[in-house]
């Protein structure tokens, strides 16, 4: 099977944050996750590199980041010096990590909202988009990623693929409920953010995968206490490897039983260059084959004594037969960070995302599975499988 030829050009890579996003993501690891850390800019740019490196079929080194931006409402200076805590002082120290990083910073001004006179920022969305489009207009992107959560930029996404310009969307599905001193932490990607994306990337399926508990570039994610960023920048020997579909291991349920009667096999020599070997199978009466097979180039002589009980022949399974309530069957082909896709015997197949699952760990989901699945269409008219369950075969 011939290898994907690699790309020799550069690939140019376009990051741009929603702020307020990226900061609760970070403080639910900081502060609720295992890891107990916050995530590391320089570790996501490094992630990103390998990550488009393998989607793009080029290498990490191919793959620059030119162009970083970072959205996010700030208070005033005489409204952060009155604030609790030292609101300024960490500000500037996550200035100068994005400064170190070669990320540009946008700040909007907070105005009060109605409901609890509560300060929040206005036109983020829209000066996010708009940058967006206007620096992948400038600069040409091979790729832009967008750091994002809300449905709202899905026509940003859209004018960027009219662009030629592939859309990396790095999402967060996380929810953890708060104690007496902190509210529910609660933080979903729009579906249809996803969706429309060039590669959807659902962060928290990786991350808490166990076949990535030690990735260097995975790990790296996070700041490491202790030890510099310098140092956590460099990764070697050990390419990032995007989660690989495994193939299932043979059912037992296949295999014959040792309760039936079975064949004693031997292979007796007619000629001294003859090899004979007997391999008893399993107990039992003692129907026998015996093979006569020379070194010559003819046709092995094929004795056939007494009766071997061959196993029943199975129906083909077919794909796309309704089962009951709606449901059709269709066997999983493709699986990626969060999503995947089901033969249902039709032209296209069907898009399933993780939260469609019904009953079962999308982190347990083989390709090859079996599936029962209920069929829709999306907006965009794709294909849409719902209900998904595993089908004992």
């Amino acid at each position: 099977m011939a290898t994907k030829e690699k790309n020799p050009h550069l690939t140019r890579i376009g990051i741009f944050y929603d702020g307020n996003y990226f900061w609760h993501v970070s403080t639910f690891y900081y502060q609720f996750h295992e890891r107990k850390s916050r995530l590391s800019v320089g570790g996501l740019h490094r992630f990103l590199k390998y990550q488009i490196a393998q989607l793009e079929g080029t290498s990490p080194e191919l793959c620059k980041i030119v162009d970083a931006h970072y959205f996010r409402g700030r208070l005033s200076a005489a409204e952060a010096a009155k604030a609790s805590g030292d609101v300024l002082f960490y500000e500037r120290l996550f200035d100068d990590v994005l400064n170190s990083e070669g990320v540009m910073m946008h700040h909007l001004p907070l105005s009060r909202t109605g409901k609890g006179n509560k300060k929040k920022e206005k036109g983020g969305d829209v000066l996010f988009a708009l940058e967006a489009y206007e620096r992948a207009l400038q600069n040409q992107f091979d790729v832009v990623v967008l750091i994002a959560a809300d449905g709202d930029y899905i026509p940003l996404v859209r004018k960027l693929h009219a662009l030629g310009t592939r859309v990396m969307v790095l999402g967060w599905d996380l929810e953890h409920e708060g104690d007496g001193r902190r509210d529910n932490t609660t933080t979903y990607t729009s579906y249809e953010l996803l969706e429309e994306a060039t590669y959807p990337v659902m962060m928290n399926e990786l991350i808490d995968s166990r076949a990535f508990r030690s990735d260097p570039i995975v790990n790296g994610l996070f700041v490491n206490k202790g030890q510099s960023e310098e140092r956590n920048r460099e990764v070697k020997g050990r390419p990032y490897q995007a989660p690989q579909a495994r193939t299932r291991p043979i059912d037992p349920a296949t295999v014959k039983s040792a309760e039936e009667p079975t064949a004693l096999v031997k292979a007796e020599a007619d000629a001294p260059a003859t090899t004979t070997e007997t391999v008893q199978l399993a107990t039992g009466p003692e129907p026998e084959i015996t093979l006569s097979v020379h070194d010559s180039l003819e046709t092995p002589e094929v004795k056939v004594i007494g009766h071997i009980d061959l196993p029943e022949h199975k129906p083909a399974l077919v794909l796309g037969e309704e089962l009951h309530d709606g449901l059709v069957r269709g066997q999983i082909n493709a699986l990626k960070a969060g999503f995947g896709f089901i033969d249902v015997g039709a032209k296209e197949n069907a898009f399933f995302h993780y939260k469609s699952l019904n009953g079962i760990n999308f982190n347990d989901l083989l390709v090859g599975d079996i599936v029962e699945a209920r069929l829709g269409r999306s907006e965009k008219d794709q294909l849409v499988a719902s209900d998904v369950a595993l089908i004992e075969e």
